[in-house]
Formats: C-alpha cells, structure tokens, sequence
C-alpha cells in the first residue's frame, strides 16, 4: 500500500510560525506534525509514501529522512513552481501508479481515522475515488461536499451545479482520499486542484465519487489558534500511542522530567524531556512543554504551547499562547492570546509586532 502527503503549500495562513519552516515541520507535542501523519498511515499498512515539497523543504526532509524511524519508507517530489493537489498527484504518478489503490492526505489535520476500514468500504464501492468526510460545523469556514443516501457524493463547494435536495447530506472534508489508479487518466499535467477541478468533472460525466464520515477526532491544524487548539485536542483526546511510555498519572505525561512537589499540574499536560520546571508554577486546562525548556519559578500556563529550548521568568503567567524556541519570556509578564518569537529570526515585516525585551510579540 502506497501513499502521498501533501507539504508543498506555503503556510501563509499559519504565519509566522512558518516563516522559518514548512507547516507539516512545527512541533505536535513531542514530534513534528508531518510525523503523526507518517506513522497513522503505516498503523493502517502503508508501507511507502511519497512527500511533495516546495517551501522550506529542508525543514521536512531533514526531520523524516528516508522515513523509516516512521514505519515506512519515504520519497520526495520536489515542486519548483507549486502544481496544486491534482497537479502533484500527477507529478507523483510513476511512484504510484501500478501498486492498486492509493491514499492521498493533507499534512496539516490530525486524525485518528481508521484509514484500513475507508480501505475497505472504498474497494467495496466500486469508486473511482472515496473522501473521507466529517460533520459540517457550521462555526466553521470550509467548503460543504453534499452527498447523498447511497454515499455518493453529489456536490463540492456547489460543483457541479444542481437543484438542492433536502435528503442530501451536507459535510466538510477530512483532507484523506483513497484513488483507483485510474484516476490519473483525468489529471492532466500542470497546475490543478483535485477538489475544484478534478471532482467536479468526475461527476458531472456520471463518474463514481465516494464518501465516507468519520465521527472521531479530527482537527485542521491551518492558522496559529487553530494549531493551538488541535494539538491540546489531541493531548485531550489521549489516544497518541507514543505518550503511553510517559504517563505519570491520568492525562498527565512526563518524559523523564521530575517536577517539584509544589508543582501544580492539570492534566491535559506533557512535558519534554530536559525541561525544568520552577517551584510553585501551574500547568492549567491544557499545556506541552517542548524539550529543554526552563520554566521559572511561581508560573503559570494556561491552554498553552511551549516549544523546544524556550525559557520562561519567574512569575510569568501566560494563557492561551504560543512560545516558540529560543524565545526568552521576561518575568513576571501577564499575557493572554499572544505569540511569542525570536527577535533575530523574526523581523516583523508582514504583520505588526511588539517587542518584548529581547522577543517579538504578535496576537494569536
């Protein structure tokens, strides 16, 4: 079983976390994000993925290398100008084409789909393609896919057009798709967009699209808040193997770090290892501290990500905030909703920033 992840974009909407690095590159709790994605697909029996690269792609290659410490092998296409999600499942047909069907994912969601079961239902469809679904959360902004009670999907983002139906199910993508081969006969090369531009086509001529709904945890990870909130989901959620070794107690995970008995910890919490945490601090409603991070004395953090090697003054108290490496939080500063960078990495240009001592500042 093959697979292609999808890293080629610019990260523009999580800037600036991605002003230095690739989206699929930031931190996930205790590993890079690209490698949650990795090792859900070879859990479910993929045994070779191909990675599409454009922006910052040393920041992915040099974290995942040949894959293997991820249970499969990895391959890279590089994309000098972006070809868009059909375009680069194109580009990637020789690696993929032959081996039966295939799965394409996002590399900015996080999911605990059981990718073996879509596998599954797809083969026994008849489809050219299958989407994974989710329910429609109408607080969200993305696009509807209808579909109706054979499973079928009718519609993306209102393409092709048609009458509404009332007995059509109205749902958001998951960002996971399983192809037939076949479906390269209707890419063609260069720039475009399987969703706007393939699907659409496919249905229109009386192709077979499938749907599948997944219920269980599922968080797009593409801006600052939400990259905040989908990775404390997922500590919530507790379902990532790799923390299972860590567990101090109940929601709570340390690896090999020992906390002051004053120390007040909340769970959902993970600290790395190396880092150091002050007497008299307090982990609350959701925090992950990276490695070799020193928290001062009389702390708190709250819904809160702390990235690798960041250090943090006596009497801070952050909520709802994102501390990225080798930021230095001056003492006894009380923030809420903010993002924390690097002076020297970080100049400002793009969107308005604050200093503070010898970080920048902008608003989550």
């Amino acid at each position: 079983m093959k697979a292609m992840v999808l890293a080629a974009g610019l990260g523009e909407r999580m800037w600036p976390l991605t002003e230095e690095r690739a989206k699929p590159s930031l931190p996930l709790i205790n590993r890079p994000l690209i490698a949650h994605t990795l090792e859900h697909l070879a859990r479910h029996g993929v045994k070779e993925a191909v990675i599409n690269l454009h922006y910052q792609p040393e920041s992915i290659r040099g974290l995942v290398g040949d894959g293997r410490k991820h249970g499969l092998k990895v391959h890279y296409t590089e994309e000098p100008v972006i070809l868009g999600t059909a375009g680069g499942l194109k580009k990637a047909e020789s690696f993929l084409k032959g081996s039966g069907p295939f799965f394409m994912v996002n590399s900015d969601s996080i999911s605990d789909c059981d990718l073996a079961a879509v596998l599954r239902k797809h083969s026994e469809s008849g489809a050219l393609a299958t989407m994974v679904l989710t329910p429609q959360d109408p607080k969200a902004d993305y696009s509807t896919v209808e579909m109706d009670e054979r499973d079928r999907i009718i519609r993306i983002a209102g393409n092709p057009p048609g009458a509404s139906d009332a007995r059509i199910g109205r749902f958001s993508f998951a960002g996971i798709h399983v192809f037939e081969p076949e479906i390269f006969d209707s890419i063609p090369p260069g720039r475009s967009e399987i969703n706007s531009d393939i699907y659409p086509k496919l249905i229109a001529a009386g192709r077979k699209i499938s749907g599948q709904v997944h219920t269980g945890l599922w968080r797009e990870l593409g801006n600052p808040r939400l990259y905040l909130e989908g990775a404390l989901a997922v500590l919530r959620a507790g379902k990532d193997a790799s923390l299972e070794a860590l567990r101090s107690s109940e929601g709570i995970y340390l690896d090999r770090v020992a906390t002051p008995k004053d120390v007040a910890i909340e769970p959902p919490a993970f600290v790395g290892r190396g880092a150091s945490i002050g007497p008299g601090s307090a982990f609350l409603a959701g925090v992950a501290v990276g490695r070799q991070v020193i928290i001062g004395k009389a702390c708190s953090l709250r819904s809160t990500l702390v990235w690798d090697g960041a250090r943090i003054g006596d009497g801070s108290r952050l909520s709802e905030c994102i501390v990225t490496s080798g930021v230095y939080v001056p003492p006894a500063v009380s923030l809420t909703n903010k993002i924390f960078l690097r002076a020297e990495g970080y100049q400002g240009k793009k969107h308005k920033m604050e200093r503070l001592g010898s970080c920048w500042m902008i608003n989550l």
